[in-house]
């Protein structure tokens, strides 16, 4: 997080207005275990949260639609350091799998005094897994989080099966 000073200021303001968040993407994972360094900060929003977010900032949502990965998407900063996305679905083989609400555990990490909710790297792996974004890096991520000594493979099986997605991960995991 301290590679994107802007976020601070961001994450105070989602705080101060009570917007639930989780910080997910590549500051997730390498905060959870992945040695790639991040680009980015992927702040996701569940059901108004995206809608109340953008008016605090006044921005608006995008939609974004790609082979794998459909989401809404919008920054509030002009150099795209930090993005709010929502309504997550990753695509695959004609089916799709949507974000369900946050009722995994959240993995919460000390930034600048404040602890800041982390997606769960099992549940980004199981995404990475169905969508299979070659330009992302996602089968080496998922690679190395597997090999990590705290990765919690009850998460990541319960994530799939909550995805209704236990069948297509299991075909995708690597070797």
């Amino acid at each position: 997080m301290q590679m994107f000073p802007k976020a601070s200021a961001i994450l105070e303001t989602l705080d101060a207005n009570n917007i639930v968040y989780g910080v997910g993407g590549s500051v997730a994972l390498y905060t959870q275990g992945v040695e790639r360094l991040p680009h980015d900060v992927d702040i996701m929003l569940m059901g108004d949260a995206h809608d109340t977010a953008n008016k605090l900032f006044g921005i608006k949502t995008e939609i974004v639609e790609r082979p794998n990965v459909s989401m809404h998407k919008s920054s509030p900063v002009t150099d795209g350091t930090v993005d709010f996305l929502s309504n997550y679905i990753v695509i695959s083989e004609g089916k799709s799998y949507t974000n369900p609400p946050e009722h995994t555990r959240k993995v919460c990490v000390s930034f600048q005094n404040k602890k800041v909710p982390l997606i769960p790297a099992e549940k980004i792996a199981v995404f990475k897994l169905i969508g299979q974004r070659e330009h992302h890096n996602d089968s080496n991520d998922v690679k190395e989080l597997l090999q990590h000594p705290d990765f919690n493979f009850k998460l990541f099986w319960t994530m799939a099966n909550i995805l209704n997605a236990r069948e297509i991960v299991a075909k995708r995991l690597p070797d």
